[in-house]
């Protein structure tokens, strides 16, 4: 077998020398098609992926927050028992805490228990802070205006028995609503409360305020 193979090489190398041209050629062309091959794959430009910036968030600020409305300027009438009693300019929405303190705070004789320090006054309302011994039976209860009507979302029972049409348990029945619906939005809410229809309303209408 080996014998075979060396002839066969010996043949080939023979017909080389007798054809260097040929054998030149081909390895010429050996050498362009390897050339190629090589130079073409490690030519071929790689993919580079293309990165796009990313998108920044929240680049612009958000100008979306609404203006704060400004709170109408109110005034009220405080006294009985605080140490500075007198009309006060305050900002709607203001509690009545926050008006005794402007006040100068209670006197040592004041009935704490006497009235709801955490309710919201309104524009107008006459505050009367009662003595201890005196709490119900106080001549003007807190919810009073200057103008004499019962405020419906301040009154306590006894100023709200003082609109017509309301007793104790009608008055009951607001207070009842309020702590359980929050402040009535107009005087008409009242008709909202059981017991309250459109007959009673008119009776109450001109006497009542929010």
């Amino acid at each position: 077998m080996m014998d075979q193979l060396m002839n066969k090489l010996k043949v080939y190398i023979t017909y080389l020398k007798e054809h260097k041209k040929i054998a030149r050629a081909a390895a010429v062309v050996l050498i362009m098609i390897v050339a190629v091959v090589f130079f073409g794959h490690n030519g071929e430009k790689e993919e580079i992926p293309i990165q796009l910036p990313e998108e920044t968030k929240n680049t612009e600020t958000s100008e979306l927050t609404p203006e704060e409305t400004e709170k109408a300027e109110i005034f009220v009438d405080i006294s009985g028992q605080v140490k500075k009693p007198g009309v006060y300019q305050i900002t709607e929405g203001t509690r009545l805490f926050e008006v005794i303190k402007m006040a100068g705070g209670l006197t040592s004789d004041a009935d704490k228990d006497g009235f709801n320090q955490a309710e919201v006054v309104s524009d107008g309302e006459k505050i009367v802070i009662p003595a201890k011994g005196e709490g119900v039976d106080s001549p003007i209860s807190s919810g009073t205006t200057a103008s004499g009507l019962i405020n419906i979302n301040t009154a306590d029972s006894t100023a709200l028995q003082e609109i017509p049409g309301v007793g104790p348990a009608t008055a009951d029945k607001i207070i009842a609503y309020r702590n359980e619906n929050g402040r009535f939005a107009s005087k008409e809410d009242i008709k909202n409360v059981s017991g309250i229809g459109d007959k009673t309303y008119e009776k109450m209408k001109d006497k009542i305020t929010t």
